[in-house]
């Protein structure tokens, strides 16, 4: 081996070692978030009438998981080049999955890896993050204040602001741009360079409060199931399921906001839930989303394997390159 070829080697191997590890890394941190939760889970399914409401959560947050695709796919399709449907759904789902790894950065690391092998720059993915992350959390701050009659009463109004916010947006869909611009200053981060549209916002708005809408039934039905009031629940429930993962989704550090997300469920759940049942409601909520995100997921990336050719060669970076009755892997549906 010459020496100009010894570093393109070492190169090719690194690519090759992470994509061993990093779905390993998602595999091991699945199994810790479903760690000690089988026993919750059997009592669950054993209990009298329980298979139809479990049923319900697991489809209701199937279906918010694949809205919170279509928020992100139309600000993707709005600052970069379209991708083929099958390329953004493996691209989304592999980062999805990446959030049980502790840190923020996997998900990421894994759009910039995935999506720059496809033909989408760097910035546009950093921004399409960024302007996701954003929505997703300002989407779920508005639909919070829901429960607020409910959990924390009048003294909660200051729960009115990221909503009123959220509505600016719609009218003013631009001032996202600047919102991410202060956000990535903030973080001590160079602003995103990629600039949404006005209607890409709109839509991104859309299918994040419908992910909230849709995602919060999978509480109501666990709540309903261990004896909650259903009218009384439904608002508290979707309300305060948004507002806790959207408040948890900050915290970094751990993965999918273990921990923190349970803890602000129950001061929603005690509303409509003695202590011991809101409780249950919570952890039974965690296992809820876990299994449908990763059915969910894992069908996705199952459908849409990368169709290998024994004469397709290698990339220089030691991504295959995929084969496609499109004439290329930027090109639109």
């Amino acid at each position: 081996m010459t020496p100009a070829t010894a570093p393109r080697g070492g190169g090719a191997r690194l690519p090759r070692l992470l994509r061993i590890l990093f779905p390993l890394a998602v595999v091991t941190g699945i199994g810790l978030a479903l760690y000690d939760r089988a026993g919750e889970l059997a009592a669950l399914l054993l209990r009298p009438g329980s298979v139809p409401y479990l049923l319900l959560a697991l489809a209701a947050n199937a279906v918010a998981v694949l809205f919170t695709m279509a928020t992100w796919r139309s600000l993707l399709t709005d600052l970069g080049p379209r991708l083929p449907g099958r390329t953004a759904t493996r691209i989304y789902f592999t980062s999805y999955l990446g959030k049980y790894v502790p840190g923020a950065v996997w998900g990421v690391l894994a759009q910039l890896r995935m999506a720059g092998a496809a033909g989408v720059p760097a910035p546009v993915v950093l921004a399409v993050f960024l302007l996701n992350l954003i929505v997703a959390v300002l989407t779920g701050l508005a639909v919070g204040p829901v429960a607020a009659p409910w959990t924390l009463g009048a003294g909660a109004w200051w729960l009115v602001l990221p909503g009123a916010l959220t509505l600016l947006l719609v009218v003013r869909p631009r001032l996202l741009n600047r919102l991410a611009a202060s956000a990535a200053r903030l973080a001590r981060r160079p602003a995103p360079q990629a600039r949404a549209s006005a209607r890409g916002v709109r839509r991104a708005l859309a299918a994040a409060t419908a992910s909230w809408a849709v995602s919060g039934l999978h509480l109501w039905a666990l709540a309903v199931m261990l004896g909650a009031p259903p009218l009384t629940a439904l608002p508290v429930c979707v309300g305060g399921f948004a507002l806790a993962t959207a408040a948890a989704s900050l915290v970094v550090v751990l993965p999918d906001g273990w921990g923190a997300r349970e803890a602000l469920l129950l001061l929603s759940l005690t509303a409509v839930l003695p202590w011991q049942e809101a409780t249950a409601v919570a952890v039974a909520s965690r296992v809820v989303c876990t299994l449908s995100e990763v059915l969910v997921g894992g069908a996705a990336l199952l459908l849409t394997l990368p169709r290998h050719s024994p004469h397709v060669p290698d990339s220089p970076e030691g991504i295959p390159c995929p084969v496609s009755s499109t004439p290329s892997t930027t090109a639109s549906r």
